[in-house]
């Protein structure tokens, strides 16, 4: 039994704990909110969304994970700090990926000379999805979560379908929001159901594996 007297304890906890699937519905609702906005001509808001979503996410994690720990055997790595250097790290690749997506569309569509705009159109959907793949990966590495993989293997695989076919970037981008979203939606909902909130009293703590 794992019991949490101090409550910056519980939520640092809480903060390195991804079997929550809120960072997939982040990265899922960021994609979704980067589509959307190329579609209506507002590409470069990209690099804007991660300053939007850290206040939400950090108080989601207050409020649904923190008060579920107590029922979670569940330590960070030894090294936390390393742990929490990868995090940062993470996080720094991520802003860099969205304000480069959101750069290369301002780019594409006002300020960059036309020959070179047109052989970035042409050939956007490949760098994006490499971009986005790539990302998936630095994030399951700096978040030792293993389904962060399989959304860069997805990521790939809608890459190649979606050149062949002649997809839009935007809707590539929605698309692969839409699976990751909704797959942390599941992931979630598991989460709440099998770990209630914690009240007080004793609570038996076991693990489970994501």
């Amino acid at each position: 039994m794992i019991a949490f007297d101090d409550a910056r304890e519980m939520q640092r906890r809480a903060s390195m704990y991804y079997g929550d699937g809120l960072l997939d519905i982040g990265i899922g609702i960021g994609l979704l909110f980067i589509g959307f906005a190329m579609i209506f001509g507002f590409g470069a808001l990209a690099g804007i969304y991660p300053a939007l979503i850290l206040p939400v996410a950090k108080s989601a994690k207050r409020s649904i994970t923190a008060p579920r720990m107590h029922h979670l055997d569940f330590m960070p790595e030894p090294d936390a700090e390393s742990r929490m250097r990868r995090s940062r790290a993470v996080v720094a690749v991520t802003l860099a990926v969205l304000l480069a997506i959101g750069v290369l569309a301002l780019l594409m569509s006002r300020m960059m000379p036309a020959r070179i705009a047109v052989g970035l159109r042409a050939n956007a959907l490949v760098i994006i999805g490499s971009l986005l793949a790539a990302l998936f990966i630095a994030i399951a590495w700096g978040s030792s979560t293993k389904r962060l993989r399989g959304y860069a293997g997805i990521a790939v695989l809608v890459l190649v379908c979606g050149y062949w076919f002649g997809l839009s970037t935007a809707w590539y981008l929605m698309i692969i929001g839409s699976i990751v979203g909704a797959n942390g939606a599941v992931v979630l909902s598991r989460f709440i159901r099998d770990y209630p909130r914690f009240y007080g009293g004793n609570g038996k703590a076991y693990q489970r594996s994501f």
